[in-house]
């Protein structure tokens, strides 16, 4: 049996899960790393102050739309014809279709480039060098590309097969190979989520009548403790290495001075 295309793939997620489709379709799950993964982004990339970003596979504009909140002119871009109609209407977000190898847009026409748990889902490697080329092609000179990813210091074991995992000085390796240096980065998530997950599945296991569309609140209390466990560690020196999932933000370099520019007065 043939393998769905990354599109397929996309577009079948959207029809199960809807809105859900680009974050993790367990709600639970989804509201214990969202906070996580917001606190790093807002911490490493920032306030926009009306620079240009591309948010790259923007699923139904969950970040497009934060990150125009923060002063970020964006442009959301996602394979998915289905995540793109759910994504809602906001001022200075615009949306576009297209995987990320073949977004035509402008070369050098963003500040900033953000991509969220997207990028390790490119499985075949031809086409994530493509998609890696074309984002440092959009962004500008000395232009900044926020990665949050799977990222373990090590892969251990197998991943579905809608993912490709690459382990952390990988992910490195392939933006320092085109000329970017690492500028920061900060592990994600740590140990919280296990114990969280843990008391989830056994409240629905013991209530099977419980809403499963939305996070049980009686958790609520343990969910906001193993988080603020987290978001200690995420910015405790060396610990923050360990994190599993993690935010990567590199530098593209500087355009090379030409020689006449070098020895002008």
């Amino acid at each position: 049996m043939t393998p769905p295309t990354d599109h397929e793939y996309w577009e079948e997620r959207t029809r199960l899960y809807g809105a859900r489709a680009a974050g993790y379709s367990d709600v639970a799950m989804d509201a214990y790393e969202d906070r996580l993964r917001r606190a790093a982004i807002e911490r490493l990339v920032g306030r926009g102050d009306g620079r240009r970003l591309l948010d790259a596979g923007c699923g139904s504009g969950r970040w497009s739309i934060r990150l125009a909140e923060a002063g970020w002119v964006v442009t959301g871009a996602d394979i998915s014809h289905g995540l793109l109609s759910l994504a809602p209407s906001a001022p200075n977000v615009t949306y576009v279709q297209g995987s990320i190898q073949d977004l035509d847009l402008p070369t050098a026409s963003f500040d900033a480039v953000l991509s969220v748990t997207v990028l390790q889902h490119i499985t075949d490697e031809r086409s994530f060098d493509a998609a890696v080329d074309n984002l440092m092609k959009m962004l500008r000179p000395a232009g900044m590309v926020a990665v949050l990813e799977y990222a373990p210091l090590r892969v251990f074991g197998s991943v579905p097969g809608y993912m490709h995992a690459r382990s952390r000085s990988q992910w490195i390796r392939a933006f320092s190979s085109r000329g970017c240096r690492l500028r920061a980065e900060t592990g994600v998530r740590f140990v919280g989520h296990g114990p969280y997950m843990l008391a989830v599945k056994l409240t629905r296991r013991l209530w099977p009548a419980i809403d499963k569309e939305t996070p049980p609140p009686a958790l609520n209390a343990l969910r906001a403790t193993c988080q603020g466990v987290d978001l200690a560690l995420a910015r405790i020196p060396g610990i923050t290495l360990t994190g599993d999932v993690r935010l990567l933000v590199f530098e593209k370099s500087p355009v090379e001075k030409s020689p006449v520019e070098k020895t002008a007065p």
